[in-house]
């Protein structure tokens, strides 16, 4: 039903020369290249690389991991660059794309395209400036030379995206947003969540279990299945798919459910591109879904859709001929005397533009509507967007703004009965990649002087009005100097993966202030493109908690201790605990290709079971193969013990000796 909007096609090209060639960029021949082995090796990687990124989908890890290897021998080779950041921006972290397309352009400001892609990739960053600034480069170029895609020509569009984003984020609202965390969320793309009876949370996803195992042609990604997880003590329970027939051997997605939770509207993709059907609950399982009328389905895809509440309405999304656009919202009226919809109307130019609409909900009596949509004043993709009949018309729809929208695609936002939480599905920098769901609370009036948690950027935490509070006082030294390069600081709890906020410090002070409730220990990890993983421990406490963070270039030689990796005492088991940080240092390697780390293991100096060399050589080698399972390459890693041969304090304390038991990463 839904894939993410993919405007960049996969571009293999071979860069066109304009002029003199920018001296730094190496080319893969025998000149530059004088080991034939390796020129060889690379070549060959960068035909897998671009065979396997040309099908997309489930096959992009493993482009990547090809280009990696030519990127070993040769990593200033603009096309290569290029074609990396192109495979990026189709993977499952795009906004990682940035230091590859950046450098394609610094050795070869003439390739295709290339100002396109980085603008997009800055973009999806909320880099707005530095976007504006290569989509302004790539409108000189098409200028001269035309260019035949209709979708490197909406220039205009993309730069009216960033200034609706700039002014958006300037003037953030008052909502927390905070991902479901990876008992829901997965590499892979879920979205669609409803909430059905007993809390139970239906979402449809993309995973290899899917029913039937298949791979569809058209995109290289698995079939969409209908999953369902619980509410329980300890969070939402593993999801496991729909009971009764939701599930065929075609694309199967949520679409709607009634308010008591017995009634559910699907997609799925038997035949027309696409239709609706609706199934019920017997006896606790899903009935086989029949399809809607004809005055609802038409030979066009049908996407989306939501029944009002008291059941007068149909609203629902249509590719049909007629529309404004792509993909436009209709409704139909219920006829009781037939039983069935009636004819369908378009909601008209207020709500439909010449772009997509998407993800249509419609509360209450429909009078109130919430959408997705690529047009208005979206700040890129898809933006969430509400808007209220009144005299027979339809306002002006209002962007939910800043942190619920970002420069990604946003989409499928249903509330609860209250109106004062929901859920809506995104891809945005901090996620678990690819398509993510995310739960949206809007918090009740506060003062200036005692705000609810406020996270500047990307997600946060809801909070209980009276519940304990950890105040963080950060400052990410040196941000000011960065060129332009802004941080992204993750907080992440270490036992409650629900607790995952997402900031973006203020680019001028390099300051952020977040509430976190009171009760766990939390990892905090700063990111930005051209330094290394920054991490550190916050334990739990309540009051004040004042942090100088200072991060270092990635040049070879620096180093970064991880301050939430953990072992078993006098063991080199690693502690469940560990889990957070080295997904986060693996998904940091994932957007850093070209980066080759040694994992050094640190000991204190007293004496246990084992030997100290013998430990922390045990313990590092422990890190680099939870790494490699996890798809980081083993040529990227070393392990090295130091035993306690390089103590940072005096081992004459419990706490210097915990900060003597170490694990840190060292750019090779």
């Amino acid at each position: 039903m839904y894939h993410r909007t993919i405007l960049l096609s996969i571009l293999l090209l071979t860069a066109v020369a304009v002029g003199a060639q920018t001296p730094v960029n190496v080319p893969f021949d025998k000149v530059h290249i004088t080991d034939g082995q390796r020129l060889k090796t690379a070549l060959a990687a960068m035909k897998k690389g671009d065979d396997l990124a040309a099908k997309g989908g489930v096959d992009n890890p493993a482009a990547m991991t090809a280009y990696e290897v030519a990127f070993a021998i040769n990593p200033d080779n603009a096309e290569l660059n290029f074609r990396m950041g192109v495979c990026l921006l189709n993977g499952p972290h795009p906004a990682g794309a940035v230091a590859r397309l950046q450098r394609a352009a610094e050795l070869d400001p003439y390739l295709p395209r290339v100002h396109f892609l980085l603008g997009h990739a800055l973009q999806l960053n909320a880099r707005w400036e530095e976007a504006i600034a290569s989509f302004e480069r790539h409108a000189e170029v098409i200028r001269r030379t035309p260019d035949p895609d209709r979708t490197y020509n909406m220039v205009g569009k993309r730069i009216t995206e960033c200034r609706n984003g700039r002014t958006l984020q300037a003037a953030p609202t008052r909502a927390v947003v905070a991902g479901l965390g990876p008992a829901i969320n997965t590499p892979g793309s879920e979205y669609g969540a409803l909430l059905g009876a007993m809390d139970d949370l239906y979402f449809t996803a993309r995973r290899p279990e899917t029913t039937g195992g298949r791979v569809n042609k058209v995109n290289n990604t698995w079939f969409e299945d209908i999953y369902v997880s619980n509410m329980g003590a300890t969070g939402w329970t593993g999801p496991r798919p729909a009971p009764g027939q939701l599930n065929s051997n075609s694309n199967d997605a949520t679409v709607s459910m009634d308010k008591d939770g017995g009634r559910m509207i699907i997609y799925r993709d038997e035949k027309n591109g696409g239709d609706l059907y609706e199934s019920t609950v017997v006896g606790g399982k899903w009935s086989a879904p029949v399809p809607l009328p004809a005055t609802v389905n038409s030979p066009a895809q049908e996407s989306s859709a939501w029944r009002t509440d008291d059941g007068q309405w149909l609203y629902f999304v249509s590719s049909r001929e007629g529309g404004l656009g792509g993909s436009d919202i209709y409704r139909s009226p219920w006829d009781s005397g037939l039983g069935t919809w009636g004819q369908a109307e378009n909601l008209g130019p207020d709500i439909n533009t010449i772009y997509d609409e998407e993800g249509v909900f419609a509360p209450g009596d429909g009078s109130t509507i919430y959408f997705a949509s690529q047009g208005h004043n979206s700040m890129g993709g898809y933006d969430l967007f509400k808007s209220s009949q009144r005299d027979g018309r339809w306002t002006k729809p209002e962007n939910l703004g800043w942190p619920i929208n970002s420069p990604g695609d946003d989409q499928f936002l249903v509330l609860a009965a209250d109106g004062r939480s929901g859920f809506f599905s995104s891809m945005r920098p901090g996620g678990q990649g690819e398509d993510d769901i995310y739960r949206v609370d809007f918090p009740a009036e506060a003062s200036v002087a005692e705000p609810a948690l406020l996270a500047s950027a990307g997600t946060a935490v809801p909070i209980v009005e009276d519940e304990k509070r950890m105040r963080l006082v950060a400052f990410v030294k040196g941000l000011k100097l960065m060129d332009h390069t802004e941080a992204i600081v993750q907080l992440k709890s270490l036992d409650e993966p629900l607790l995952n906020i997402t900031i973006q410090p203020d680019p001028a002070s390099g300051s952020y202030i977040a509430e976190v409730p009171v009760g766990r220990p939390f990892a905090i990890h700063v990111q930005a493109d051209g330094f290394l993983l920054h991490s550190e421990h916050v334990d739990e406490h309540v009051g004040e908690n004042q942090l100088e963070m200072s991060l270092t270039p990635s040049t070879k030689g620096n180093s970064e201790v991880m301050r939430n990796i953990f072992f078993k005492h006098d063991n080199h088991a690693l502690d469940e605990a560990s889990t957070v940080e080295l997904q986060t240092l693996a998904d940091y390697l994932k957007a850093n290709p070209g980066l080759r780390l040694e994992v050094g293991g640190h000991t204190d100096s007293d004496v246990g079971p084992i030997p100290n060399q013998k430990l922390s050589e045990a313990r590092a080698q422990v890190v680099v193969n939870w790494l490699v399972e996890h798809g980081i390459s083993p040529d990227r890693l070393e392990a090295k013990g130091y035993g306690d041969s390089q103590p940072v304090v005096p081992n004459d304390s419990p706490e210097h000796k915990a900060l003597n038991r170490r694990t840190e990463i060292r750019v090779l």
